[in-house]
């Protein structure tokens, strides 16, 4: 499997990309991408505090051009800034959800890419549990993670 290198710029998850400070999706640099892969599916999780883990943002079928536009609408199937579909997050929305911590508070946010042949045919419904499922039919042939830290 190809490697994907997932690059959030110099300062990394900024306070637009917050829950409270826009909730607007983050611009995704991607490195790797083959010129034979059409699309990619992006899952970002929430691994900080006591709760489990929570999937913030699940998308697919991003055309695949070398990044991941910021501000994707919410809802089912987005148009800006690029079509797309997105799944439910752990918060039962169609989006993405940012973080939130407090004051001082440090989250640690887990981003994953992957690079597809073929487009994902999954319900928008889909959680990231099914999401994961689906993406192991033998399609997915790139890979790639970054793990960053949003401070509050």
């Amino acid at each position: 499997m190809d490697t994907i290198t997932i690059d959030l710029g110099t300062e990394g998850l900024t306070v637009s990309s917050t829950f409270s400070g826009g909730n607007i999706s983050p611009r995704i640099t991607l490195r790797g991408i083959d010129k034979d892969m059409e699309y990619v599916c992006l899952i970002v999780q929430n691994k900080s505090g006591n709760d489990s883990i929570k999937c913030i943002w699940s998308i697919w079928n991003i055309p695949s051009v070398g990044y991941i536009p910021p501000g994707f609408d919410a809802g089912a199937y987005p148009k800006f800034p690029f079509p797309a579909v997105q799944g439910v997050n752990d918060f039962g929305e169609q989006g993405w959800h940012g973080p939130s911590p407090g004051l001082g508070v440090r989250d640690k946010l887990l981003f994953q890419v992957f690079g597809r042949n073929e487009s994902l045919s999954i319900p928008p419904e889909s959680t990231m549990d099914k999401v994961i499922d689906a993406l192991r039919d033998g399609k997915t042939v790139a890979y790639g993670s970054l793990e960053c830290f949003y401070h509050g």
